[in-house]
């Protein structure tokens, strides 16, 4: 399953390929961005949650994501194993 950023359009190589994009077309040179990192929010169990800032978003781009994070619009769950300290 290929990442899509729901936030900005970005997106990975196996997106383009099951979207079947040439990687010379307008659409790819924009938002082809095969190097990023892809966070994903649900139905993975992580230790961020954006579901108030982004309640539609399943997948964010790394750079949609520090973006959130420094604008305080990612929550952060302390680990499980720090909880009960």
């Amino acid at each position: 399953m290929g990442a899509y950023c729901d936030v900005c359009g970005n997106f990975d190589e196996e997106f383009r390929k099951e979207m079947e994009y040439p990687k010379d077309s307008d659409h790819c040179i924009q938002d082809y961005q095969p190097d990023c990192y892809y966070y994903w929010d649900s139905p993975l169990e992580e230790d961020y949650d954006w579901r108030d800032a982004f309640p539609h978003v399943d997948c964010m781009c790394e750079i949609c994501f520090d973006i959130a994070n420094r604008e305080k619009k990612i929550k952060w769950q302390l680990p499980r194993c720090q909880t009960h300290l």
